[in-house]
């Protein structure tokens, strides 16, 4: 039996801690400039708006971290996108086609005036064939 796993070729780690009180507020303007519409979506629907908001601008810098000690700076704000999956789990998306190859895992969490977040990206070559042992 011949298995297809992904080839890693480069992985990185990032990590951000912001101030939840610095996300209460915010001006429209600056939260469609980081944040994508589903993103300002799921917080509004939030009871605390501004952990969340704070939470996930913790993710994508944590992500711009990782991406920059794999040698990727040319992605904005917009193009990660960080929601969740039917379990609870941080999903990311990147809207750019030029980093579809980017796996991503992320770790969001907040107390009462903290947002943390830690990001792991590994970079996927494509696939290879080996025999299921």
């Amino acid at each position: 039996n011949m298995k297809l796993t992904k080839v890693i070729n480069k992985f990185g780690i990032g990590t951000d801690i912001e101030s939840i009180s610095r996300f209460i507020d915010l001006d429209k303007s600056f939260l469609k400039k980081i944040f994508t519409k589903n993103e300002i979506e799921y917080c509004s629907s939030k009871q605390n708006i501004s952990s969340c908001l704070a939470a996930r601008y913790a993710g994508k810098e944590a992500i711009f971290k990782a991406l920059s000690s794999i040698g990727i700076s040319n992605m904005n704000y917009k193009q990660i996108e960080i929601l969740k999956n039917a379990n609870g789990i941080p999903k990311v998306r990147i809207n750019n086609i030029d980093f579809k190859n980017l796996v991503i895992y992320l770790s969001l969490s907040h107390c009462n005036d903290k947002a943390t977040s830690f990001a792991i990206v590994m970079e996927a070559d494509g696939y290879k064939q080996h025999k299921d042992s």
